[in-house]
């Protein structure tokens, strides 16, 4: 693996979603601001993971870095090229390189087709012969370790574990580089879970590929990914390797996340969360100079109300977006 090359930049890149109401004069009556200048890089060969509660914007990130929906600021280069800068068409021939995986193998596939016309579509509209399509589709699904001899079958009649298998094979139809693991197996059973995670870890070794992959378990993350950045409200509050941000989280918001999600238990940590919950109405009403997570910190302190940490180096390649490491407490 080249870990020094960088395959993925994004620089400063946001997104804020726009609710409008009214019939004739439309207005906007609400926004998120889904993502908040953020900015990593995804170096060749590696796998990335994005971990962070629902509304974090860690899919919203993804989409924007395949240009399935487009920023509002910032720039994501890929190779060295902005894609943001590429004329439709020049992004069309660039999404043969970047390809994803959807959350749920059913619906990412279209029922009207069979196995093989749904992996076989992507070649077809890049110009590829039936034949020679037909051909690797063969190839595709004994790569993923299916039985070409079923291709004739419909996405409905396979099962959840299977259909992922066949949106793999899809999204490597084109000979991609790079692939954005939108929760992959997050609608999947536990054991079809790490089928689905050693078949991508295979893929990505032999076939030298990158990978984004989302996720809201870090369980999952630590096991898969090389490295981790934590998202919170759309904002980067940790990174590091995954075994290190697993095994000793500096963000407060990574160390509640751990006891809650990944160690369900009644003690008295569910309490005390509970009393800080009751402070983020009115933290998300304060400036937004503040940090996102000043409403339910435990660590929190005046200056956090106040003014945005920086994502800032800590140790080695360790990088956290929290005051209690660039300000002793007043």
């Amino acid at each position: 693996m080249n870990a020094q090359k960088n395959l993925i930049d994004v620089r400063g890149v946001s997104k804020t979603f726009t609710v409008k109401s009214g019939t004739f004069f439309r207005k906007a009556a609400a926004s998120t601001k889904a993502v908040n200048n953020v900015s990593l890089t995804i170096r060749k060969g590696e796998i990335l993971g994005c971990v962070g509660g629902s509304g974090s914007g860690k899919s919203t990130l993804g989409r924007m870095i395949m240009r399935l929906i487009e920023p509002d600021d910032g720039a994501i280069l890929f190779d060295g090229t902005d894609l943001r800068t590429l004329s439709p068409e020049a992004m069309r021939q660039y999404r043969k390189r970047l390809q994803i995986v959807f959350q749920d193998p059913l619906q990412s596939l279209n029922p009207r087709r069979t196995v093989a016309e749904n992996i076989a579509r992507p070649l077809m509209n890049f110009g590829t012969s039936p034949a020679v399509a037909n051909r690797r589709v063969d190839e595709l699904l004994e790569l993923v370790g299916l039985d070409p001899r079923q291709s004739y079958r419909y996405p409905h009649e396979y099962s959840g574990g299977q259909c992922q298998r066949i949106a793999i094979a899809r999204a490597l139809a084109l000979e991609p580089e790079f692939l954005f693991l939108d929760e992959p197996v997050s609608a999947l059973d536990v054991s079809i879970q790490a089928q689905i995670l050693n078949l991508l870890s295979e893929l990505q070794k032999k076939l030298d590929l990158t990978f984004l992959f989302v996720s809201h378990d870090l369980k999952i993350v630590k096991q898969f990914c090389d490295r981790t950045v934590v998202m919170y409200r759309g904002c980067m509050l940790e990174t590091g390797t995954s075994e290190e941000v697993y095994r000793d989280p500096k963000h407060p918001f990574t160390r509640d996340f751990l006891g809650t999600v990944l160690h369900v238990r009644k003690d008295s940590r569910w309490e005390q969360a509970a009393e800080r919950a009751e402070d983020l109405e009115s933290a998300t009403r304060q400036s937004e100079a503040g940090c996102i997570y000043a409403g339910t910190c435990a660590d929190r302190f005046q200056r956090c109300r106040e003014a945005a940490p920086a994502l800032t180096e800590i140790e080695g390649a360790r990088h956290v977006a929290c005051h209690l490491y660039s300000q002793p407490k007043q």
